[in-house]
């Protein structure tokens, strides 16, 4: 026992300490005499006169039943707070009325103060991060009628009094009716990115092909004006809420709509079934992603144009994508290389039991 660095004591069957070692004596500060001979709810500034402790070592001397990792706290003048994990055992289990408990303590209170610690700063950023749900939802609901005014005040300027306008100022009205246009899209963006989570709706079986076939036929007029090519592999059934998953995968394919090079588009969508869940796979022949753009794409308000396409977005699909993705438990990302197109892979589960 003197040997070892973890606090050890022996106690009688009246729970009177018998032996301690320095470890113990290290630890709470006491000799020998302070020990020998006292109850065990006396040692500790009373931190063992504990009735789980008590219940504990009662089953173990009527079972001769072992226990580990008994917790019990108490507070200390010096030291404030204070938590022990303590083990106990028999000494001689062999003998009819064994005589003699050993039992280890562990000073855990580090431990535990730090996962509070953690604990606290987890509620406090989830708090946060509904605040600013919430906040963008507001924000982005209450704008919206006093942008509808001016767009359409603006409309109504360019129509009634186009013909008394020179040509600047007919170009000017269009620069701020593309603007209202643009803003439009940001806050609907804003709006759908805040909703993902507020209402989480349900979750259950989704058919990812249905889900694509749906997405196409709603598409079939823009990808028959670009004369795109998608090609549609099997897709499995997941675990999600379908509404999401649908945004999800057509943010996803009309993104590769969106950025495509001289040649009509050509898209892909793909899945295969996993050990860990459901791997899919969006590739596009467009214009590509440079490498420092792979992770700045998923970001809210994170578009860019690196090849001078000419297009533009809202910035809002790919965040949006990332956000409904961790909402299940999965990964989205992407692999590029410059004028060879992008791969966008997501992650899903299975079930409600199966990590992806």
């Amino acid at each position: 026992m003197d040997t070892l660095h973890e606090p050890l004591l022996v106690l009688d069957r009246d729970l009177r300490v018998r032996q301690v070692n320095p470890a113990f004596h290290q630890a709470f500060g006491t000799g020998g005499e302070d020990t020998t001979g006292r109850p065990l709810a006396d040692l500790g500034e009373g931190h063992f006169d504990h009735p789980v402790l008590r219940d504990a070592l009662e089953t173990l001397l009527g079972e001769h039943e072992p226990f580990e990792q008994v917790e019990v706290e108490g507070m200390s003048e010096e030291e404030g707070r204070r938590v022990f994990q303590v083990n106990g055992r028999l000494l001689d289990a062999n003998r009819e009325a064994p005589e003699r408990i050993l039992l280890a303590i562990n000073d855990i209170t580090e431990q535990r103060t730090l996962e509070e610690t953690l604990r606290q700063r987890a509620r406090e950023l989830a708090r946060s991060n509904e605040d600013l749900e919430q906040f963008a939802y507001a924000a982005s609901h209450d704008l919206q009628e006093p942008l509808r005014m001016v767009s359409s005040y603006l409309q109504l300027l360019e129509r009634r009094y186009k013909e008394d306008l020179d040509e600047t100022a007919q170009e000017f009205i269009g620069y701020a009716i593309d603007g209202a246009e643009r803003m439009k899209a940001l806050i609907n963006g804003l709006l759908q990115y805040s909703r993902v989570g507020r209402k989480e709706g349900e979750f259950g079986e989704v058919g990812l092909g249905e889900v694509l076939d749906e997405i196409l036929s709603d598409l079939e007029r823009r990808i028959h004006e670009l004369d795109a090519t998608i090609e549609q592999g099997s897709l499995p059934q997941v675990y999600g809420n379908r509404d999401q998953l649908r945004r999800l995968l057509q943010n996803l394919v009309e993104n590769a709509l969106t950025y495509h090079g001289e040649e009509p588009p050509r898209v892909s969508v793909s899945g295969t079934q996993e050990e860990e869940g459901v791997h899919l796979v969006v590739r596009d022949d467009g214009p590509g992603i440079p490498p420092e753009g792979e992770e700045k794409i998923f970001q809210i308000f994170g578009q860019l144009d690196p090849h001078g396409t000419g297009q533009e977005g809202s910035g809002m699909g790919l965040a949006l994508c990332r956000k409904i993705a961790n909402r299940h438990d999965g990964q989205i990302w992407v692999e590029s290389e410059p004028e060879e197109g992008c791969a966008f892979h997501v992650t899903l589960r299975l079930s409600p039991t199966t990590d992806a």
